[in-house]
């Protein structure tokens, strides 16, 4: 099964440079004499809590708030990551108890997903209001525009926040930015076309809350970008077989509506962009593609009988999940005007693991004075400053099999064709 990655705003008045001058120190000052405080919503569950163990392994001494509804479950897991670690009962569709759960936070990382079919950014909207930085696993396009129009409002409140920074979308943007930037920087060519490609065995590792949002996916048209012009294509569709490399090879993709085709396209000013999605057992994706071409797409866009489904399969998954593992990849390609091809490459064995440590590299990036005031998608400089880059993907790989960047797809695939004289195809 699949696994993904895990706002309306009133126009306000800018602020005065010296407000917004002020407002961007009010928590910087408070975190600067005292140890940061991280609330993690969401962070019994498997995204969270992964991003939880990741911060209290990257940066120790941080105080790490497990935010969730379940009391006891969530009292059992902090006490497990010892005394600078509690739990925060929270309900992200309660305004007033997220403005109260934020009171003292320098940092929220919004995990409680789904995010699609969300008509509300609450929990932006309170981080704003309590001038509290924010970052969010959002994978939903929709979603993620909407987070977006919060951008004046979060800058006159001098509010750092990053949108979709996860693993993918998140790593995966900054891998192909990263990309365009070296391109465009050596001057070898102008980028042409970007195409992300994810894998995962099973499910990840994934949770119910994460099998939604892949068969949520599947009721929505794939938005992609050719040549400037943006097209409407089938959800499932278009099997490219790619190589992922060492301790992957070969597996089949398909198309989804995933964030980081418009943010890429918008942001990079790259004129066909596309993303890719597959899994294993094969049967899984024969799975994918029955449902999004037989359910009625009045069925897979109601969130409350798609969760059903899911709960209905997931003993299923489950069971297949502990013969298949976790294993997931990312390859971001690049192809350029004058032939010119490189790749970004991403392999770890443990999803639920990776995608704890990525989300927490974009939470220390912001922490540490990385991310403007406002709004942002992670490839854009003002989110994640161009010389953080490196860094953030340094803690993003932490654990991988196989990490490269800016190499020739020939160098990183696993059985590279030799036409002659040294060139591979």
């Amino acid at each position: 099964m699949a696994a993904m990655g895990m706002v309306r705003a009133c126009a306000s008045p800018a602020a005065a440079p010296s407000t917004r001058d002020a407002a961007a120190q009010v928590k910087r000052s408070s975190s600067s004499s005292r140890t940061a405080r991280v609330l993690v919503l969401g962070g019994t569950g498997r995204v969270g809590g992964s991003t939880v163990t990741a911060l209290s392994k990257l940066r120790p001494n941080l105080s790490v708030l497990v935010g969730g509804r379940n009391r006891e479950k969530g009292e059992s897991f902090a006490s497990k990551l010892g005394e600078r670690s509690e739990f925060v009962q929270v309900d992200t569709r309660d305004v007033i108890m997220l403005e109260e759960a934020l009171q003292g936070v320098d940092l929220v990382v919004h995990t409680a997903g789904p995010f699609q079919r969300a008509e509300d950014c609450t929990v932006l909207q309170a981080a704003i209001s309590t001038k509290t930085a924010y970052i969010d696993v959002c994978d939903d396009t929709d979603y993620s525009w909407r987070a977006k129009g919060f951008h004046e409002q979060a800058k006159s409140a001098g509010v750092p926040a990053i949108t979709t920074a996860g693993i993918y979308p998140g790593v995966s943007n900054v891998m192909a930015a990263e990309l365009v930037d070296a391109a465009r920087s050596e001057n070898d060519g102008e980028p042409e076309r970007l195409r992300f490609f994810y894998y995962t065995a099973g499910s990840g590792g994934a949770g119910p809350t994460i099998l939604t949002t892949s068969f949520l996916l599947l009721g929505e048209d794939v938005i992609a970008y050719n040549k400037g012009k943006e097209i409407k294509l089938k959800p499932y569709s278009g099997a490219l077989n790619i190589d992922f490399g060492k301790g992957v090879r070969k597996k089949n993709v398909y198309l989804l509506n995933l964030p980081e085709v418009r943010s890429a396209f918008k942001i990079l000013g790259v004129p066909t962009v596309s993303a890719r999605f597959g899994t294993s057992p094969f049967f899984w994706n024969w799975g994918m593609q029955a449902f999004a071409n037989f359910l009625p797409v009045e069925f897979l866009r109601d969130k409350n009988k798609v969760q059903k489904l899911v709960m209905s399969v997931d003993p299923l998954v489950r069971t297949i999940d502990g013969i298949a593992g976790e294993r997931v990849s990312m390859r971001v390609d690049l192809d350029c005007s004058n032939g010119r091809n490189t790749i970004g490459l991403f392999t770890h064995k443990k999803l639920s693991v990776s995608v704890g440590f990525a989300t927490a590299a974009f939470a220390l990036a912001v922490l540490e004075g990385n991310t403007q005031p406002g709004v942002w998608f992670p490839e854009e400089p003002e989110g994640i400053a161009v010389e953080a880059r490196k860094l953030l993907l340094e803690r993003a790989s932490r654990g991988t099999s196989n990490f490269v960047m800016n190499k020739p797809s020939w160098m990183v695939e696993t059985d590279p064709k030799e036409v002659g004289l040294g060139i591979y195809v």
